[in-house]
């Protein structure tokens, strides 16, 4: 039965397909073989069309004489004139393979003449970017992906919301959409879909396939890689000149560009680059890096003199990664009207005035997406009117499995988003309640159960357990009460804390906290899974602990865009402990540095004022939620805090005041530095400031599983220059995807950044210290360095650091 009705549609589509389109063709080579790829351009109605992998177009034109031009890489255009007269127009053009002839040039020791060539289409490139006012086109699009193999270890990684890539396997996957396109200089666009239809499942936008169609040669970059013709191309590119051919009377130049440096950012291909004009004929791009290959095309026309406008674009591409690999293929043409062409390029750019800065990045700003009431529900007839690329076989049987996949997906997405419990979430965890129910909980199940071990408490054994009580979309409140037993003090250590979200569109939040716990001497300084780490395996530990019972709050929120107050109160009866566990697996127990302050009591009540300033902070609105997206300016700080006499017993008493200025400069595609410069002093009399009040740095292990030394100091004791009195200490981290190892051709491949670390440290009790290294990461995942200390200018000690982004890897 399901046989018969795959036959039944077949045959019910066949004849539509056949009869609606009244101009078609097909191009191929002397050997007739098909040329995929293949551009036509209708110069009546400026309309291009591209073909499929069969060498065939199609389209619908109304009555009336028509000149058309057939273009294909490698091949000699060809020319055609028909008429339409109620009749159908079935044409089979023939192509001729063309050679580049190499013009009489001299070539000197220093250059190839495609520089020069390439010089004068840099210079043009911003004319022809700004070429056009305003216009408005037609645009069909289809796009075409399959999943050929999947390996088990992506398929354990990709699962998500209950759904794993491997159930998509074998299946063609079809997204095709008619759209009119409003572009107004100099980069905003209207999409009006027309009609839509997709059998990826949950996919009803097609603003991602429409991406590709803001791609221009002529702009700095291409989507996310640098343009050949971008200002600064020859920092990045090199060229070779590989000979002409003419079409029409104009000189067509053949220039191949080449990275010099392997980096997903940069392409390889052909320019095809006219003479005296010095436009683009032909972009032909190519992208081939970690297990993915990507070749692009963009086919240019002259819509109007001296305008030169995309008229199709052409994407195939294959990965393969990890033992997943698939193809998938994109196909645009457009059909251009109502063309408002900028004739004082040059004269408006010079005169523009710069508009009042708008912080907020919306969706819209660039681009805006209206769709038709009837988009998704166009008939057969409809698209097969307006479909300039027919559909295959494989095609059509992606339509025909589109609700069952569908069915699947929704089913499983159910499943995952109101998930019910199992046996097996008592080891795995997991969660009660739907995560967008009024209220739902999760737990980390036994798997979960260890938290941390050192010296001072033993091992953590217990439980957090998190809960989301949505009031609605602006409101929420989180509750993580957690308790963990403690193997080597036998004490239960428990608390809880409260995240209240008020003012999404000012990041309003108010987190309040009551807890009995231990607390670090230093809490900017080597982080407690470090210690976990060093403590259970070789009997050492840095880190000094009190016992702290508090509760506090504290409250965020922004007064303006970029100017955040934050302001908080603590109250904390806090003591000093011994030492109750020296296991570990190797180290000598008896060289385990006893705990500071074990007899001290040291309590404190204090509050804190904290305003951070960003003058150029831009962001979007995400969910009803504000979130800032990239800051371009420095970033001021400026906090005060003290502790003050209370009912408590022998209270900690301080007044600091501290400022900082921090900032990230991008230098050039792929060389960037980040500065910070903080320092503070303690007011008044520090008689009664306890050394947990101390100022505290931020110091690592030469090993780290949360660390990367941009921020850290390396070399450095966790309670060394601990401070009472002023400080100042600054930062400076150079980072570059080309600096020393990837220079090397056989390293450019690896996605690896280098970095220069400077920093500095100055107290009045520690004087100047300072650490200079240099180190690698990989993927932000991994880092492996060098590091040198000096004090006063002396050399002090020199070590190897090795670092892991723990949470990134298990995220």
């Amino acid at each position: 039965m399901q046989k018969l009705t795959i036959i039944i549609s077949f045959l019910l589509i066949l004849p539509m397909y056949c009869l609606s389109q009244n101009f078609r063709g097909k191009i191929t080579d002397n050997k007739q073989q098909p040329l995929y790829g293949s551009n036509i351009y209708i110069k009546e109605i400026n309309q291009g069309l591209i073909c499929d992998d069969k060498g065939e177009f199609q389209t619908t034109l109304s009555n009336g004489k028509y000149s058309i031009m057939f273009r294909c890489l490698g091949f000699k255009p060809v020319s055609r004139t028909i008429e339409i007269k109620n009749n159908q127009v079935d044409l089979l053009i023939e192509m001729q393979e063309e050679s580049y002839e190499l013009k009489e040039v001299t070539i000197t020791n220093t250059e190839d003449p495609a520089y020069a060539i390439i010089r004068k289409a840099i210079a043009e490139a911003p004319n022809y970017l700004n070429a056009v006012n305003k216009y408005t086109a037609d645009v069909y699009i289809k796009a075409n992906m399959e999943l050929f193999t999947v390996s088990k270890l992506v398929d354990k990684l990709s699962k998500e919301e209950g759904l794993k890539i491997s159930d998509f396997k074998n299946n063609v996957f079809l997204q095709e959409s008619f759209n009119q396109l409003e572009f107004t200089a100099p980069d905003k666009y209207t999409q009006t879909v027309k009609a839509f239809s997709s059998t990826i499942p949950d996919n009803f936008d097609p603003k991602e396939s429409f991406r590709i169609m803001n791609a221009s040669v002529y702009a700095p970059q291409i989507n996310d890689n640098i343009s050949p013709l971008n200002k600064d191309a020859f920092k990045y590119y090199k060229y070779k000149y590989e000979g002409f051919n003419e079409e029409n009377g104009i000189i067509i130049n053949k220039i191949k560009f080449e990275a010099k440096y392997k980096n997903p950012q940069l392409i390889d291909g052909y320019l095809y680059i006219a003479d005296e004009t010095w436009h683009v004929q032909y972009a032909e791009l190519s992208k081939d890096i970690f297990g993915v290959k990507q070749n692009f095309v963009i086919s240019y026309e002259e819509i109007s003199p001296k305008v030169y406008l995309p008229m199709s674009y052409s994407l195939t591409g294959k990965f393969d990664i990890l033992g997943t690999s698939g193809g998938m293929n994109y196909f645009s043409s457009l059909k251009y009207t109502d063309i408002e062409v900028n004739k004082e390029i040059i004269k408006q750019l010079t005169k523009k005035k710069s508009p009042k800065r708008n912080f907020e990045i919306k969706t819209d700003t660039l681009y805006t997406k209206v769709t038709d009431s009837l988009a998704t529900k166009r008939e057969a007839a409809y698209w097969n009117k307006i479909r300039t690329i027919a559909l295959d076989s494989m095609e059509i049987r992606s339509y025909e499995k589109r609700d069952s996949i569908q069915q699947y997906v929704d089913s499983a997405k159910k499943g995952f988003h109101s998930p019910k419990f199992k046996p097996m979430d008592i080891v795995m965890g997991g969660r009660l309640g739907s995560d967008t129910a009024s209220f739902d909980l999760k737990y980390g199940g036994l798997i979960r159960v260890f938290r941390e071990y050192n010296f001072v408490d033993g091992a953590w054994l217990g439980q957090t357990v998190t809960m989301n009580i949505r009031f609605n979309k602006k409101r929420k409140l989180t509750v993580s009460p957690y308790a963990y037993y403690t193997t080597g003090r036998k004490r239960i250590l428990y608390g809880s804390d409260f995240e209240y979200t008020y003012a999404p569109l000012k990041l309003g939040q108010l987190n309040l906290s009551a807890a009995s716990v231990s607390e670090d001497f230093n809490p900017d300084g080597i982080s407690r899974l470090d210690n976990t780490f060093s403590s259970a395996f070789f009997r050492k530990s840095d880190n000094a602990l009190y016992q702290k019972d508090f509760i506090s709050a504290r409250n965020s929120i922004d007064l303006a865009n970029g100017l955040q107050l934050t302001t908080g109160i603590e109250i904390a009866k806090r003591q000093g402990l011994y030492n109750h566990s020296k296991w570990g697996i190797w180290g000598n127990p008896d060289k385990i540095k006893p705990n500071l302050y074990a007899n001290d009591r040291f309590d404190a009540v204090s509050y804190s004022i904290k305003l951070s300033y960003s003058p150029y902070a831009y962001y979007s609105i995400q969910n009803g939620k504000k979130v800032y997206r990239k800051i371009t300016s420095p970033t001021f700080t400026l906090a005060y805090s003290e502790g003050f006499s209370s009912w408590l017993t022998n209270n900690s008493r301080y007044r600091k005041l501290q400022g900082s200025i921090s900032q990230k400069i991008k230098l050039s595609y792929f060389n960037n530095i980040d500065y910070k410069v903080e320092g503070g002093s303690f007011l008044g009399s520090t008689r009664r400031t306890h050394f947990a009040d101390y100022q505290q740095f931020n110091t690592s292990r030469q090993y780290s599983l949360t660390d990367f030394p941009f921020d850290t100091y390396t070399l450095l004791g966790n309670y060394e220059a601990s401070t009472d009195r002023y400080w100042i200490n600054t930062r400076i981290n150079y980072r570059s995807q080309y600096l020393l190892l990837k220079r090397l051709s056989f390293m450019q491949a690896l996605p690896m950044t280098e970095n220069l670390h400077l920093k500095t440290l100055y107290t009045p009790d520690f004087n100047l210290y300072t650490e200079l290294g240099y180190s690698v990461d990989l993927i932000e995942l991994l880092n492996v360095g060098a590091f040198s200390s000096f004090r006063k200018g002396n050399f002090d000690a020199f070590g190897l650091r090795l670092s892991f982004n723990l949470k990134a890897i298990l995220h």
